[in-house]
């Protein structure tokens, strides 16, 4: 145990270390984000926060961006930062940011980064609540107050403009959020507490999985068959407008599949929180109309 100990510690000081000779290599001061009231180079770690800059106007402040970040398009040729579980510290570090915008999941990067002498601001973004508050602390940190008011308010008309519709009303959902390729097995649905479900439940559709305990559940064709859903939102990866209504006619008994009420969503700003709200529920409010 002792000498298990002692690995883990001398693990850690190679990692200190490694972190102290990237700083010093890309000039960082441990002092240089308390200097910076109106950060001028930022660094963001996940699609949201990339769009909630760009939303803000400050899209030629961005420096960097993580893997899956391709909105607004300017962003796409910007560096790349490792992806959303799996940011690099060293690439991040080298850019110099004066900022570097992240999910509450990014603790550990953070307090790296930190230690490096950059400034990290740590926002949780899973769920509509989630993306206001977080165009109100990004504005505030960016000096963008002004604009993040305006965009929540945009964001607030949105939604209430689309629960007044009531589109969705009467209308069974089923939202898939993945399956393996070519079939339906190992499927995995989204419940109450998900991006989508909220938006669903904006538009007065039901979830047909509302109440599950887990927030993305794993479900069977039979638990299909009993929930019978009208309509089935499937935007997993494994699904292509081409192929769903053939995968999906193996289970003709559901009332969805024998009216043609299956449809492939791809747009990234329903696969996870986006400022592009009001797109959003119409995309949805499109796929729950009848045929």
């Amino acid at each position: 145990m002792a000498g298990r100990r002692a690995d883990f510690g001398a693990g850690i000081a190679c990692l200190l270390a490694l972190g102290f000779a990237l700083c010093a290599l890309a000039g960082c001061d441990p002092d240089r984000s308390k200097r910076h009231g109106n950060p001028s180079k930022i660094v963001t770690l996940t699609p949201s926060a990339t769009e909630i800059v760009a939303a803000l106007g400050a899209t030629g402040r961005l420096v960097g961006v993580d893997e899956y970040s391709t909105f607004p398009p300017e962003v796409n040729g910007l560096p790349r930062v490792g992806s959303f579980l799996q940011p690099s510290f060293e690439h991040i570090v080298r850019l110099r940011p004066d900022l570097v915008v992240a999910d509450d999941v990014h603790a550990g990067a953070a307090s790296a980064l930190r230690g490096a002498g950059i400034d990290v601001l740590l926002t949780p973004m899973h769920s509509l609540p989630d993306l206001r508050r977080a165009f109100t602390v990004i504005g505030e940190r960016t000096g963008l107050a002004g604009p993040a008011a305006a965009a929540v308010a945009a964001l607030d008309e949105a939604v209430a403009a689309a629960r007044a519709r009531k589109r969705g009303a009467g209308v069974r959902v089923l939202i898939v959020i993945d399956r393996e390729a070519g079939g339906l097995g190992n499927m995995i649905a989204a419940s109450s507490g998900s991006w989508l479900d909220e938006l669903v439940a904006i538009t007065g559709a039901q979830n047909v999985l509302a109440g599950t305990v887990a927030r993305y559940p794993k479900v069977s064709p039979e638990e299909l068959l009993r929930a019978r859903p009208d309509v089935i939102l499937d935007v997993s990866y494994a699904a292509s407008p081409e192929r769903a209504a053939a995968e999906w006619a193996r289970l003709p008994e559901l009332p969805a599949v024998a009216h043609g009420r299956v449809r492939v969503l791809k747009a990234p700003f329903l696969l996870g929180p986006s400022p592009r709200v009001a797109e959003a529920l119409a995309a949805l409010e499109a796929a729950l109309a009848p045929p």
